[in-house]
């Protein structure tokens, strides 16, 4: 196994990382376009790191989109194939992000997208969620205390409500390395800019309103472990 840095030209890799890991194992509604997830790429907008075996076939793989404006970097997906589960590739992958690309973007904050347990049942293709958040725990990661949805990534497609926004890393610039809360403009400013690109608007209904306005306290947004779940804020629609 190695792991390899994806590029936007290499398009055997980058579309066999978008079929047989990203497709594979995520539902359609949170998965963009291979056409997205390209552009991205080749805006430098995106980073796309692969773990390969030796016939150079990727077994897992992690997406980041990169906000400059804000400075704010999302690990969109991480995925491992279901044969190679429990191998510690994800940990390896992980790695990287609080690695390389710490060092190579030099992010305010590191944020992922993760399915509420509450919300999402696990099964035996997309994983189980539950598992998923006592990996992201030990990897250091905390809930922002924000009823967080996904928005629809695309024509047709369904937002994502029960969704968590975790803090994987942040600097001492918005409160993210020790403190109990951080600052709420970095991610204002680049959750307005996520909508905009997906949406086409900053949305004002009452599941936004309910997230922005989580967002706006003025002693910082709460950092919550993701150790209780019942603690965890959920979004629904209504």
């Amino acid at each position: 196994m190695r792991m390899v840095e994806v590029r936007a030209d290499d398009d055997l890799l980058l579309t066999r990382v978008y079929r047989d890991v990203l497709l594979a194992y995520f539902p359609s509604n949170e998965l963009e376009s291979y056409d997205e997830l390209r552009s991205g790429l080749e805006k430098d907008l995106r980073l796309v790191t692969a773990i390969v075996d030796e016939d150079s076939l990727p077994v897992a793989a992690a997406v980041g989109d990169w906000s400059p404006e804000s400075g704010v970097l999302l690990l969109a997906y991480l995925a491992v194939r279901a044969e190679a589960r429990c191998s510690g590739l994800g940990s390896l992958l992980m790695e990287e992000v609080s690695g390389g690309w710490q060092r190579r973007l030099r992010p305010l904050l590191t944020l992922a997208e993760l399915e509420h347990p509450l919300a999402h049942q696990g099964d035996e293709v997309y994983g189980d969620p539950v598992a998923r958040l006592r990996f992201y725990a030990r990897c250091g990661g905390r809930a922002l205390d924000v009823p967080y949805f996904q928005p629809s990534l695309g024509s047709g497609m369904d937002r994502v409500y029960g969704m968590l926004l975790v803090m994987l890393s942040g600097s001492a610039d918005v409160g993210g390395r020790s403190g109990a809360t951080i600052r709420p403009g970095p991610i204002q400013e680049f959750m307005q800019r996520y909508f905009l690109d997906t949406e086409g608007t900053v949305p004002s209904d009452r599941p936004a309103r309910q997230m922005w306005q989580a967002m706006e306290r003025p002693g910082g947004i709460p950092l919550l472990p993701l150790t209780d779940v019942r603690r965890l804020p959920l979004s629904a629609l209504g």
